[in-house]
């Protein structure tokens, strides 16, 4: 018999760390069931639509560019987001972005 298995998904938080200082950098920690990451992140001028951030994860030197905005304006260059369509990283900023912790 095959049985299909609904898919569970994913707990995740993200909280400001450190909101931006005067140089517009700050500082987020993103948690999932397996790991707690730390990222600063700052805007960036965005052309295209939506808002551009650069975010680099600290201790490993990562650096991803994103945008957010309305969904055909998201979009990061993260592996996930190249193969899903959506990341952890998009959907955190967008969750911290309507919940007033980013202006």
């Amino acid at each position: 018999m095959n049985e299909r298995r609904t898919k569970q998904p994913r707990h995740r938080t993200i909280r400001l760390v450190r909101p931006p200082d005067e140089t517009g950098v700050a500082v987020l920690c993103l948690t999932t069931a397996s790991e707690v990451m730390f990222y600063t992140i700052r805007e960036i001028p965005c052309e295209i639509g939506g808002r551009g951030f650069a975010m680099h994860r600290t201790g490993l030197g990562t650096l991803y560019h994103l945008r957010v905005g309305q969904p055909e304006d998201c979009d990061c260059d993260c592996l996930g987001f190249l193969r899903h369509g959506h990341c952890k990283h998009v959907m955190g900023l967008i969750a911290l972005i309507k919940a007033g912790q980013w202006k």
